[in-house]
């Protein structure tokens, strides 16, 4: 099982952002005001939160520590065109799984499966449309779209 010293600092970076890239990448898709978005920023951080006590993976384990107790993740410079910003997002999701790959296969599916669920949490974190929490639905075609790109481009079914 690997650890962050078995990564450099610039790789670690890149490994601990990957988790808050995915739920942010949920959020650009489908901005839904500034309500929506803290529940949707929230569930991300529930998700680590929740992993940090739950896994056994302990590469998934020292990833979320670290952002439980404080650790700013360096997220990409993002411009504000929104396909560039999605693009960075996954990038910076694949580029991490495939540094986990290289240098701890058995870990791998499991950080996958990881980043993918932070994704789909995101996605289900507030209802997009309606009014004052009536009507709209749970999670909206552009969510479901990038919980399916992202899925896509980490090489795993999409299940939004």
């Amino acid at each position: 099982m690997s650890k962050q010293s078995d990564y450099t600092p610039e790789e670690w970076k890149i490994i601990s952002a990957a988790p808050v890239m995915a739920g942010l990448l949920v959020t650009v898709s489908d901005v839904s005001g500034p309500i929506g978005a803290a529940k949707e920023a929230i569930a991300v951080i529930k998700g680590v939160m929740d992993t940090a006590g739950t896994t056994s993976n302990e590469l998934i384990k020292s990833v979320a520590e670290g952002i439980t107790k404080g650790g700013k993740p360096d997220m990409p410079e993002l411009s504000g065109d929104l396909a560039s910003t999605r693009k960075a997002l996954i990038d910076g999701c694949t580029r991490a799984l495939t540094l986990v790959q290289q240098k701890s296969p058995a870990e791998a599916e499991g950080y996958k499966e990881w980043l993918a669920s932070l994704a789909q949490k995101t996605a289900e974190a507030s209802k997009e449309g309606g009014f004052l929490g009536f009507g709209g639905t749970q999670i909206s075609d552009d969510e479901k779209a990038a919980v399916n790109e992202l899925s896509s481009a980490l090489g795993r079914s999409a299940k939004a």
